[in-house]
């Protein structure tokens, strides 16, 4: 009797184990999967600075010059990029050639001056200041993707009324430094 009722206990518990297999190869319920595709891309920040012309050539050179001239250049400023500019300012660097070493401590870039305008809202952004102080001059804010603001550059050998022949024969090398900045973030 005992080998009886051990086996029908295994027997017992050999269909409650098959029973769970097969109960439980059937139990199903329902589920559902969404995904979203995401990317971030960031915009981009061109300043392309271009000739009115469009000729791509944005020389401003002067040779032969003296006290008292005056000449006159116009660059467009264009944002070829996606983001506004917060602005645009104007630096620059310079290097002297003191041909004859006569100029002891004045400087050539003190008497070459520029002037800058707005010609599209007529604004003076910058009056007559010399080459060696030109820095940090905001020559636009807002200017938004794919549009141009032309400047005028009226530049001018400064005539003091004394004696400038020390600088007969010199040269001043000049970077104009043009630099884009991006607006502040939302």
């Amino acid at each position: 009797m005992k080998q009886y009722k051990q086996k029908l206990l295994i027997g017992v518990t050999a269909g409650m184990i098959g029973m769970g297999f097969v109960g439980g190869g059937t139990f199903a319920f329902f589920s559902d999967t969404e995904t979203t595709q995401n990317s971030f891309v960031s915009g981009t920040l061109d300043l392309e600075l271009q000739s009115p012309d469009k000729s791509g050539e944005l020389d401003i050179s002067l040779e032969d010059i003296k006290p008292g001239d005056k000449e006159t250049y116009f660059i467009n400023l264009h944002n070829a990029g996606s983001l506004t500019f917060r602005d645009v300012l104007l630096t620059s660097s310079y290097s002297i050639n003191d041909k004859n070493k006569d100029n002891n401590k004045a400087n050539f870039a003190d008497h070459i001056l520029v002037k800058i305008t707005n010609k599209d809202s007529d604004e003076v952004l910058s009056e007559y200041i010399p080459i060696s102080e030109l820095k940090d001059v905001i020559l636009t804010e807002g200017q938004v993707s794919e549009s141009t603001t032309q400047l005028q550059f009226d530049f001018w050998f400064k005539d003091n009324g004394g004696d400038q022949n020390m600088f007969q024969g010199d040269e001043l090398k000049f970077d104009l430094i043009f630099h884009a900045s991006q607006e502040e973030a939302e």
